[in-house]
């Protein structure tokens, strides 16, 4: 996207911001997600899993498809297509799929803490990398990390069940695998990796899809095209950027973050308000995020 627009983004914005955008815009996942299910009790997980990475794919086609620059990019990523297909599989459909059906068993704060709280692998795969594992990396990843358990333990919106732990678990472990791989192999980030990503998405969540095939109704659509343009389209491009540009291990202790702004969000949407503690635990995160931006060149 940024070749198509002509702008030279590394040289605009820091890695570490888009990280941070990226866990912001992704904290709407939830509540749309949420609002999706309540606007058509018939829609399940599966179908809004698909529909929302189909109609991504379909949007990058016409940005990709319309500037020549950008279609020569998708036709030469074609040779890398293994490396796709897998990246596909960890990062769209795993995520898509178990923490689609997580927000179904769980709350919107829970789904978003254990997502990320899988992620802590990729902090320590990322030793792989030759990436540092410095005692600040360490102590901002603790810091968001207490910070969201204060969220979690002491707010009352906070429940689920087992299958709601494990669901979100496996999409958490996903994704992590997905920014680690995606920095091993170097695939980089703009509209063409975001074209071969979908595209096989698409693909993978099409076999549970058509096993339980249900076109949404009403006002559901509305909330998948929030999904599609927020955080599958915009929060997967600042994600895949920050990979490109920066540290493994940093853009996964950023999105840590994510449950803050999910929170947030939601109390702003249900009308909640924090206690006291949730106060001290969003401190704690914010602590972190700058701790990470700090230790940053």
């Amino acid at each position: 996207m940024d070749r198509a627009l002509g702008i030279d983004v590394k040289a605009l914005v820091r890695p570490e911001i888009f990280a941070l955008l990226a866990a912001i815009i992704n904290g709407s996942i939830g509540i749309f997600t949420r609002l999706a299910f309540e606007f058509d009790d018939k829609l399940s997980p599966v179908a809004l899993a698909f529909w929302k990475c189909f109609l991504a794919f379909l949007i990058i086609c016409l940005i990709g498809f319309g500037n020549r620059q950008t279609k020569q990019e998708i036709i030469r990523h074609s040779k890398h297509w293994y490396q796709f297909a897998l990246l596909g599989f960890l990062g769209i459909f795993c995520l898509y799929f178990f923490e689609t059906w997580a927000f179904y068993h769980a709350s919107i704060p829970l789904v978003s803490f254990l997502t990320y709280a899988a992620g802590g692998v990729t902090v320590f795969l990322s030793v792989f990398l030759k990436e540092r594992l410095t005692l600040n990396k360490v102590a901002a990843f603790f810091s968001i990390m207490a910070g969201v358990c204060c969220l979690l333990l002491f707010e009352s919106d906070v429940h689920g069940g087992y299958l709601g732990f494990i669901l979100a678990l496996l999409g958490g472990l996903g994704y992590a695998l997905f920014i680690f791989i995606s920095k091993l192999l170097k695939v980089g980030g703009g509209v063409a990796q975001l074209f071969w990503l979908f595209a096989f998405g698409s693909l993978y969540l099409s076999v549970p899809y058509f096993w339980d095939f249900y076109l949404p109704n009403g006002m559901a659509w509305l909330m998948i095209i929030c999904l599609v343009l927020l955080p599958t389209i915009g929060g997967f491009y600042l994600t895949t950027k920050a990979i490109e540009y920066g540290e493994a291990s940093k853009v996964q202790i950023i999105e840590t973050s994510d449950p803050l702004f999910a929170t947030l969000l939601a109390l702003i949407v249900f009308g909640d308000v924090l206690s006291a503690t949730g106060y001290i635990g969003s401190l704690l995160i914010f602590i972190g995020i700058i701790m990470m931006m700090k230790s940053s060149k």
